[in-house]
């Protein structure tokens, strides 16, 4: 019977230890991938690039974006002003994709309908030093024609494979994509009522090969 008693224990001891390495795993993934911006500054760490993510403020000032992108009250014809500052890691040659991973599920169809979004990538020049260090605009690298619904996108992809090669010297290379969201100028007043989140914004990197 002690044998058995002691085996019993044993078998509690093991449950219980490994319930509680699940219990811990799930609060750091949970917390680690709460919000949109966590999984997208997941999304984009790795060997290849480092992206910095701003918002534009009420003064037409960037600085960074310290949540979720909302999509809440909104009117037609408006739109929110973001730009990623992007600084690749390698000398090697990349490619790189702009999407929106997730559109949450429960979106409302009024918003993947009326909800655009636009872009445009340069190079950019440093200038300045400490605390002035400041990249400016150099060479537009491409543009968006126009808005562009959340519906129309194909799995959620802005452009896909655009290679940076031409434009790289080595580590430390740096572009920017500003991008605007909103509702369209036709978009039905109802929808402006309508709350939501964007979803994952994601910039991806391969090597050339």
């Amino acid at each position: 019977m002690r044998k058995n008693a002691g085996l019993i224990k044993n078998i509690i001891m093991v449950v219980a230890s490994a319930l509680t390495l699940v219990a811990v795993s799930f609060a750091w993934f949970t917390s680690n991938f709460a919000t949109n911006l966590d999984s997208y500054k997941a999304a984009i760490s790795g060997e290849t690039l480092v992206i910095d993510f701003y918002q534009e403020n009420e003064s037409g000032k960037y600085q960074p974006l310290a949540g979720d992108i909302e999509l809440n009250d909104f009117v037609p014809g408006s739109y929110n002003k973001y730009k990623f500052l992007i600084t690749t890691k390698t000398a090697d040659k990349l490619k790189i994709k702009f999407s929106i991973d997730s559109i949450p599920e429960d979106i409302p169809q009024e918003l993947e309908d009326y909800v655009c979004i636009k872009y445009s990538m340069y190079t950019t020049k440093v200038v300045g030093t400490g605390e002035n260090l400041a990249h400016t605009d150099k060479v537009l690298l491409a543009k968006s024609d126009d808005f562009v619904s959340l519906s129309e996108l194909n799995d959620g992809v802005i452009f896909s494979n655009f290679s940076l090669s031409n434009y790289q010297k080595a580590s430390g290379d740096t572009f920017v994509i500003y991008y605007e969201i909103g509702l369209s100028e036709d978009a039905p007043a109802s929808v402006s009522g309508l709350e939501s989140s964007l979803g994952k914004i994601n910039i991806s990197a391969q090597r050339i090969g």
